[in-house]
C-alpha cells in the first residue's frame, strides 16, 4: 500500500500533518510506503501535476490511497472520482471558489506559507474551480473516511457535514473543539490505515 498526502492551500509537502503521518507510519506500519506530494500554487497546474504523480504511483502500487487536508481534500475527491481511490479527508474544503470569494483573495497577491512563493488567483482560475466543483456529486461516498473538528477557524465544517451525512460514507468523525490544523491528528492515523485496509 502507498499513502500519498495532499496538502492544503498555501502549504507544501512539509505540512505538519504530513510529518505526523510519516512519523506514525514509520513507527507502527513499516509495510506502508508514504509520500507527501508537492504541486503548484496555481490550481489548474496543481491538478495537472497531481494527475501525473498519481498515475506514476498507481503504476508502482494499485493499492494507492490518499490522505488530504483542507483544499487538498477537494483535490483528493476529484482524483478519487477519476481513479476510484480511497481518501481520508481532514477538515476538507469542498467549495474552494466560495472560500476564495469570502476571503477576498481574488486578484490579491498571496504567499505560500512554506515556500514563500507569491501568486494570484484570477477570475479564470475561479471559473475552472467552479467547473470542477460541479463534479462533486459524482464522488463515491463509500471511498471516504472524513475527519472534522467543529472548532475549525478557517472553514465552516457544516458544509462538509451536510455533504457527507447523506449516507453511505466509508467512515465519519466529528469532534467538538479542535482547529483547522486538526488537534491530536496522530491519534487518527490508525483509524485512517484501518479504513484504507478494509475491503
Amino acid at each position: 500500500m502507498i499513502i500519498a498526502y495532499i496538502h492544503g492551500f498555501c502549504s507544501s509537502s512539509k505540512a505538519k500533518k504530513a510529518q505526523i503521518m510519516k512519523a506514525e507510519l514509520e513507527k507502527n506500519y513499516k509495510d506502508i510506503r508514504f509520500v507527501s506530494l508537492d504541486f503548484s500554487d496555481n490550481f489548474k497546474t496543481a491538478m495537472e501535476e497531481l494527475d501525473v504523480q498519481i498515475k506514476e504511483l498507481l503504476k508502482d502500487d494499485p493499492q494507492l490511497c490518499l490522505c488530504a487536508s483542507s483544499l487538498g481534500g477537494f483535490m483528493a475527491m476529484l482524483l478519487s472520482i477519476r481513479y476510484n481511490l480511497k481518501v481520508a479527508l481532514v477538515n476538507p474544503c469542498l467549495y474552494p471558489s466560495k472560500f476564495v470569494r469570502d476571503n477576498n483573495y481574488l486578484g490579491t497577491v498571496l504567499k505560500n506559507f512554506d515556500t514563500g512563493h507569491e501568486f494570484k488567483i484570477e477570475e479564470s482560475d475561479l471559473e475552472y474551480i467552479e467547473s470542477l466543483e460541479a463534479l462533486l456529486p459524482k464522488f463515491s461516498l463509500k471511498n471516504a473516511s472524513v475527519f472534522l473538528q467543529a472548532g475549525d477557524e478557517v472553514l465552516d465544517y457544516t458544509y462538509a457535514l451536510k455533504f457527507f451525512m447523506r449516507g453511505g460514507v466509508g467512515g465519519f468523525s466529528l469532534k467538538d473543539g479542535g482547529s483547522h490544523g486538526y488537534d491530536d491528528f496522530e491519534k487518527e492515523v490508525c483509524r485512517i490505515v484501518e479504513f484504507f485496509r478494509k475491503d
